[in-house]
């Protein structure tokens, strides 16, 4: 189904694929990647005030905060919440902040309330797409995740992305980088049970930046609930 021209202009303008929007099946809401989202914001210059906490029970899973954006002129705001009725993973601070920023973008942009961030909810998530194969490399045959580890190839790539991840400190450089490893599978052929591994080794790696964020938040998060 086509977008709304709206939308469109806005996916034209910032590059974005048309794969980052998608529809929910029940109501028809358009819903956009975060990662293409972060996208806009790098691209649009978007200045990001230092955001204002709400509300900070980080042990009962309840993080509320503002964040503040602006393009150009243009200042918008909004609030973003997480908490265990609307947030299943044990990242509230960085679940807060994406649906936070997301909202300004969508706002800056324009197109707020025409499309939400896949964030809002765990039921705007786009559908699986269905498992297919890569084509294997030429004069190459697909090899399982084991042949790839003996034969150095998936080794070789996990160092490399360890490497890269050394100087990932956000979330936009992250999707940065898996980006970038997408690009590689589809040059290279990278067969499912190579990318399953790859996958596996982002999850932990997502895991750990989100930890990472909320611990370098925890003293400043930890002396506002003191204070209450």
């Amino acid at each position: 189904m086509a977008l709304d021209p709206r939308i469109e202009s806005v996916r034209e303008k910032y590059g974005l694929a048309k794969e980052d929007f998608w529809q929910i099946p029940q109501n028809k809401q358009w819903v956009c990647k975060h990662a293409a989202l972060e996208v806009v914001a790098t691209k649009a210059n978007v200045e990001w005030q230092s955001p204002q906490i709400i509300q900070a029970d980080t042990n009962g899973g309840i993080a509320v905060l503002v964040a503040t954006g602006k393009m150009g002129t243009r200042i918008e705001w909004a609030t973003g919440e997480a908490s265990p009725k609307n947030n299943k993973n044990s990242y509230p601070w960085a679940m807060a902040e994406k649906r936070a920023k997301d909202r300004v973008v969508l706002k800056l942009v324009g197109i707020h309330g025409l499309v939400y961030s896949e964030d809002e909810a765990d039921d705007f998530k786009a559908p699986p797409e269905p498992r297919a194969e890569l084509p294997a490399p030429a004069n190459d045959k697909p090899k399982s995740s084991a042949s790839l580890k003996r034969g150095g190839t998936f080794e070789s790539v996990r160092e490399q992305l360890a490497q890269d991840m050394l100087d990932v400190s956000t979330f936009a450089q992250f999707e940065a980088v898996k980006e970038h490893y997408r690009a590689e599978a589809k040059k290279n052929g990278w067969n499912n049970s190579f990318l399953f591994g790859l996958s596996e080794l982002f999850g932990g790696y997502e895991k750990d930046l989100s930890a990472k964020i909320e611990a370098e938040n925890t003293p400043y998060l930890s002396t506002l609930e003191a204070g209450e």
